[in-house]
């Protein structure tokens, strides 16, 4: 094993907004792992990080997206983690631990223990410690999304039925009736939740004979096309405009303040003569019509 030497912590308390990484990543566990174990002692626990980071990336699939994370940014967060319970809670790093299981191993099994017996207690303990942690980097990820929105990023459709839900739960949107299941308020979802025990951010779970599903809905960012019609054009602000657009413009601009400082007998005649040249061209048609309308309104 590689020993290595991880500066220590400050002594301020960390926090989502200014440390989110140091916070997902529970850096104190990662301090205090005193080596880098090698790709094959993390080899017989990557099946474990790789299923349950996948899993936990799909079922909260939005709250990544908002924070920016991908499916392969949660698999080096699950590696990091790796490394912090083989250096702090694997048997071999704790004697105590170690011979209470050689003892319990002994005591039910009646014979010793051998290293495959370590192995698969190591592989159990390290399920534990790793669902914990994808539920602090899910709770972490909420509260960042608070920070950067403003908002709560709990925004779910939930549903209720007797069926266990398919292995591709989303199906449940469209075909909900079909699988036997009714639309349920959320309020309610998290009120059973809490009765049901299980993970504060438990999304499904099954209890008292009916399973509960929660599906994060898709939340759809402003694009340029919502700007384009509305108020907020960003468009019709000066600085984004082409050089063409702003060029014609200031000659629109140039001629208008000359025929706004002319006589009422000139801007006549200057009218009158603009709507007898086009008055058959049907590329003018508009503006002959315009120029008619102000016409009538240019007194002698």
């Amino acid at each position: 094993m590689l020993k290595v030497e991880r500066p220590l912590p400050s002594d301020n308390k960390i926090n989502t907004h200014d440390d989110f990484e140091l916070a997902y990543l529970r850096h104190q566990y990662f301090r205090r792992a005193k080596f880098n174990p090698t790709e094959e002692e993390m080899f017989p626990y990557m099946g474990i990080v790789e299923h349950l980071t996948k899993n936990t990336f799909f079922v909260y699939i939005n709250l990544f997206k908002t924070v920016g994370m991908h499916q392969d940014d949660i698999l080096n967060i699950g590696r990091v983690h790796l490394v912090s319970f083989l250096g702090l809670y694997a048997l071999e790093q704790n004697e105590v631990k170690m011979q209470e299981f050689k003892d319990k191993f002994l005591r039910y099994e009646y014979k010793e223990a051998e290293q495959k017996d370590f192995d698969q207690k190591n592989k159990a303990n390290f399920t534990m410690f790793f669902k914990q942690r994808m539920e602090d980097l899910v709770r972490v990820c909420h509260q960042k999304v608070r920070n950067v929105k403003g908002q709560n990023s709990e925004e779910y459709l939930v549903f209720a039925g007797p069926n266990k839900p398919p292995k591709n739960y989303r199906r449940v949107v469209r075909e909900y009736q079909e699988l036997g299941y009714k639309k349920v308020d959320f309020a309610v979802f998290k009120s059973i939740r809490k009765k049901a025990g299980v993970s504060f951010d438990a999304s499904i779970f099954e209890f008292s004979g009916t399973w509960y599903v929660a599906i994060a809905l898709e939340k759809k960012n402003l694009e340029i096309e919502d700007l384009v019609l509305s108020d907020s054009n960003p468009y019709d602000n000066q600085h984004n405009k082409r050089p063409d657009e702003i060029y014609e413009e200031k000659e629109e601009s140039g001629y208008q303040s000359i025929f706004d400082n002319r006589s009422s007998y000139r801007k006549r005649n200057t009218l009158k003569s603009f709507i007898a040249k086009n008055k058959n061209n049907r590329h003018y048609k508009e503006e002959v019509g315009a120029a008619k309308r102000l016409l009538k309104t240019i007194g002698d």
